[in-house]
């Protein structure tokens, strides 16, 4: 009897399963869900202060700035005066992006000549055109002439296509191109975008917009912007191209509110 009982046992313990989170495998996929988890509540708590910061105007460059992308002019560095921080940049006149009333509003001062701003440019599109009623996103011109030379008239080459109301079509066949902004590539660029040929050359000859650029120049310039591309995150200013990773952040942050 005694020998059938513990023949009894041995076939159980046999066939006895131990439950999965038993298992070595199991404790392994425990172990990968928890630091998943403790990534998520991270993350969430970097995006709620992230965005309490944007919020509160509290966020400073040195937390967000990207200085190894940033075309920065030395000569203007060295000129600028303390930057006035009680500027209005908003316009109803440059090209923009997604609904006036959004809570984040996003002013951008970029160059047709600069690499960096180019890299963002297709980047920053797309965030604003995704999120039209949480981002209010406007172009601003800030050619930096010791730098690229050729980048004022492109700008206001930019702002004849404004005209036609085929600003960003432009916009992009120029950052495409960016390797050559003399006026016969423009004229070309123009046509190849679908701009009527002879009325912008009439606008670009006529020197229309230079006041407009100029402009635009030198409010960036009181607003602390040495180089391109600069941002004004709810009045906050960012130098450098910012990657999609963080803006994805900073959408989240305002998705939360």
């Amino acid at each position: 009897m005694l020998f059938g009982d513990r023949s009894y046992n041995m076939a159980e313990e046999k066939n006895y399963k131990r439950p999965w989170y038993k298992q070595w495998w199991g404790a392994i996929i425990i172990a990968i869900l928890v630091l998943i988890a403790l990534f998520f509540i991270y993350f969430g708590y970097k995006v709620y202060g992230f965005y309490s910061k944007i919020k509160s105007g509290e966020i400073s460059t040195a937390e967000l700035s990207f200085d190894n992308k940033f075309t920065v002019s030395n000569r203007l560095r060295s000129q600028l005066a303390p930057a006035e921080t009680d500027l209005d940049l908003t316009t109803t006149d440059d090209p923009q992006i997604g609904d006036p009333e959004a809570p984040l509003t996003v002013v951008e001062f970029a160059d047709f000549g600069c690499s960096f701003s180019r890299e963002e440019s297709f980047i920053i599109r797309e965030v604003a055109t995704e999120n039209p009623t949480l981002v209010h996103y406007i172009y601003r011109d800030f050619p930096v002439d010791d730098l690229h030379p050729q980048a004022r008239l492109a700008a206001e080459a930019g702002e004849c296509a404004q005209d036609q109301g085929l600003f960003w079509a432009y916009h992009d066949k120029l950052y495409q191109n960016q390797d050559d902004l003399s006026k016969e590539a423009l004229v070309r660029r123009a046509r190849e975008s679908g701009l009527e040929g002879s009325e912008f050359v009439a606008c670009l000859d006529s020197g229309k917009y230079k006041t407009e650029v100029e402009e635009d120049f030198q409010i960036g310039v009181k607003a602390g912007v040495s180089g391109t591309p600069t941002f004004f995150i709810n009045g906050k200013r960012v130098e450098g191209a910012i990657p999609r990773d963080v803006w994805d952040q900073i959408i989240g942050a305002f998705l939360m509110q």
